[in-house]
């Protein structure tokens, strides 16, 4: 379940996290009347599940009333992988000194915990190599992990000072709320007459379903949308993105990082589906089938799973009931690895479909059709 970023910013607030004082509205005189309480210049951000909504023009810096209609009304008239913007959320704009980037992710395929921090906040991060990565285990990151991640940071002993406050709230979220992912592009440092500190411009966070259960107060973030509403029901997670290039694996580490490695091959992605853990064909099929009547831009589609609890078997059967009730009209890419591999990638052979072992192999294929479209 990815929260929108007014929610996801509720819920880091309530954790001691600075974030700016905003509201989310649905017409221009409320944005309007708001702009004016907190006083301009003011941002507008379109409250949608996806990725890169500055490049798509989602997000609009407004500096005075005169300019509130017409960008206003721009904002909302936009229809991005398939959804229409119908929440802005409003905030005033903070200068700031420096953009930092911080996240704290499942990685389920290095089966433990990451955090990675860069001093390249904003748009782009994923392109970006100067990162400080840190794997951890149940009880956190050590003390010496986040120093480390200071300064790598570079950061001055004022700003060290605050940043380790601000990672470790983040943690407290990441693992009080159960999420796969909390992430903070940009974390600003905020220095005026009020107050000088780490403020969370923007905010990103994925639950997991299957801890909902266990955590009844996050039930009210719940989304609507019916497609996500489908992938709940089959026990998958499902966020569509404005790209073209559908990515589905197993485990919202290997997701995620999929996602970066098919960005650095100059594609885009269209979706982060996430199959979970103990996949079956059923849950394949109806994962395919979603992704294929959802993305209306989807040009191909990259399936990578490593089989442990989600055994590739299971993957490459529904794979094929896919294929046969004509959900898999794009072109397909398919890295299978782990337990079941060698059946799996058989009983595609024998359906005369071609699967890989290395991600990379998966990638370089995937980069030969990019580069004929």
């Amino acid at each position: 379940m990815r929260l929108l970023e007014y929610q996801a910013k509720e819920l880091m607030s309530k954790f001691g996290l600075k974030v700016p004082k905003g509201k989310v509205v649905t017409d221009v005189n409320e944005a309007d009347r708001f702009a004016r309480t907190i006083g301009y210049p003011v941002v507008l951000k379109a409250q949608l599940p996806i990725g890169g909504r500055g490049k798509a023009g989602l997000i609009a810096r407004v500096k005075e009333p005169e300019e509130m209609k017409e960008k206003f009304q721009q904002m909302k008239e936009r229809v991005v992988a398939g959804y229409r913007v119908d929440k802005v959320l409003v905030e005033p704009f903070l200068a700031h000194d420096r953009e930092l980037y911080i996240s704290l992710f499942e990685n389920r395929g290095d089966r433990c915990f990451t955090l990675i921090a860069s001093s390249s906040g904003g748009i782009d991060v994923e392109e970006v190599k100067d990162k400080y990565l840190a794997n951890f285990g149940l009880d956190g990151p050590s003390e010496q992990q986040y120093n480390k991640a200071a300064a790598y940071l570079k950061l001055t002993s004022k700003e060290k000072e605050k940043f380790l406050s601000t990672a470790r709230k983040l943690y407290s979220l990441f693992d009080g709320s159960e999420a796969e992912l909390v992430e903070v592009n940009p974390l600003a440092y905020v220095s005026d007459s009020n107050s000088n500190d780490f403020v969370l411009l923007d905010a990103k966070v994925i639950i997991d379903d299957n801890a909902l259960f266990r955590r009844p107060e996050l039930k009210p973030y719940l989304p609507s949308d019916i497609s996500v509403e489908e992938a709940e029901k089959y026990g998958f997670n499902f966020v569509p993105l404005d790209g073209d290039v559908a990515v589905v694996g197993n485990g919202a580490g290997l997701v995620l990082a999929t996602l970066d490695m098919v960005s650095s091959r100059g594609l885009t992605p269209a979706c982060f589906l996430d199959l979970g853990g103990g996949a079956t064909p059923d849950r394949v099929l109806a994962a395919l089938e979603l992704v294929s009547r959802t993305l209306p831009n989807m040009k191909a589609l990259f399936i990578n799973v490593f089989g442990g609890i989600t055994n590739s078997v299971s993957v490459a059967e529904g794979f094929l009931e896919a294929k046969k009730r004509g959900f898999l009209s794009k072109p397909f890419f398919i890295r299978l690895s782990g337990a079941g591999e060698q059946e799996a990638r058989k009983l595609l052979e024998e359906n005369g479909i071609e699967s890989y072992i290395d991600v990379e192999d998966a990638l370089d294929a995937l980069s030969r059709w990019g580069g004929k479209q």
